[in-house]
């Protein structure tokens, strides 16, 4: 009876253990500010995604100036493409991710030091300038692409063009027809 005593209060306490260090490492990544960081990001390849594929679109369109009817046809077809690239987990659960590969790094005691600096005011003073430095980075370089970007579109649409009009071929018949 005693060792099963002693078993399950073995368990108990690194089960309490366990959560106490799960939540640690959860307040470490809320003092890293990573849950606005990573809200932030998915934000930016929200609106990253809706100008890519309106670029694309737009592209699309003034290239083969098609009627009304199919112009709808084609905006249908590109809310159904944002819709099946957005990011299908929120910010939380990548924190949730995030804790468990980067808890598993550093002992309990590292954790609370961990915790002491990025509670302190230099570190919040850190996580405000990297989350706004990552913010203006990501710009830099969504914005230095978009010419590459523009130029390969045009290239490729124009050479699938080429290729559909030496192709002479027309789509193959339903079953159905």
């Amino acid at each position: 009876m005693r060792i099963f005593i002693f078993v399950l209060s073995l368990t108990l306490a690194l089960t309490a253990s366990a959560y106490d260090r799960e939540a640690r490492i959860k307040q470490l990544m809320e003092a890293q500010g990573l849950l606005q960081t990573f809200n932030q990001q998915l934000e930016l390849a929200k609106i990253k995604n809706h100008e890519d594929g309106r670029q694309i679109l737009d592209q699309v369109l003034t290239q083969l100036n098609p009627p009304a009817e199919f112009q709808a046809r084609f905006e249908n077809a590109y809310t159904t493409f944002i819709e099946k690239i957005e990011a299908p987990w929120t910010a939380q659960e990548i924190v949730e991710v995030w804790s468990q590969h980067y808890g598993s790094h550093f002992t309990n005691g590292e954790i609370d030091q961990l915790l002491e600096y990025y509670t302190s005011a230099l570190a919040q003073k850190e996580v405000i300038a990297s989350r706004q430095a990552l913010k203006a980075f990501t710009e830099h370089f969504q914005n230095a692409r978009k010419p590459i970007l523009q130029e390969a579109l045009s290239e490729y649409i124009e050479e699938m063009k080429m290729i559909a009009r030496e192709c002479k071929c027309s789509a193959p018949r339903s079953s159905q027809e």
